[in-house]
């Protein structure tokens, strides 16, 4: 999975590596992730015109996956890019399927965990949004329906980004 943030690998676990680089290192890094990889995730704040050259990239054997948002969730979407524009936001929080739920983590100005069931999902969402979190996005298998759980979670208060 790659974000746009601060450069660097912040996990490599159970076969998932998120990453995160500068906007114009993005096709790069995609295209040495590519190397080991069957998908590639995008972060939901990618540009469409960085997704469409990272598709153009690399390997057409692997799959380039974009987050999306709920129709629900666009406000919030909207209110979230706007904070992030003036230094306001909250940490995104990247949540991702795991073998085993690992603590929720700061790594500059996102959170992350590993999350192995649905219960533990709900705990990192909540505690994610206590902790100030202004987005949320998944990953690595968990879709629609954790999304659905995440919202609940988050009792509608942030908005869910997930692969489909």
């Amino acid at each position: 999975m790659l974000f746009e943030g601060v450069p660097g690998v912040i996990v490599r676990s159970d076969g998932v590596v998120i990453e995160g680089a500068d906007l114009d290192n993005v096709v790069h890094a995609a295209v040495r992730a590519a190397a080991s990889a069957d998908r590639i995730e995008l972060c939901g704040a990618m540009p469409v015109d960085v997704a469409a050259k990272v598709r153009e990239a690399i390997r057409a054997d692997v799959e380039v996956r974009v987050n999306r948002y709920g129709f629900e969730s666009l406000e919030q979407v909207a209110a979230y890019k706007a904070a992030y524009a003036t230094g306001g936001a909250g940490d995104a929080a990247f949540f991702y399927s795991a073998a085993q739920s690992t603590p929720l983590t700061k790594h500059d100005d996102v959170l992350v965990a590993g999350v192995a069931n649905e219960n533990d999902l709900r705990e990192r969402v909540r505690e994610a949004h206590s902790r100030g979190a202004g987005i949320v996005e998944l990953y690595a298998g968990l879709g629609v329906s954790a999304a659905a759980v995440a919202r609940e979670a988050s009792a509608h208060e942030l908005p869910i980004g997930f692969i489909d």
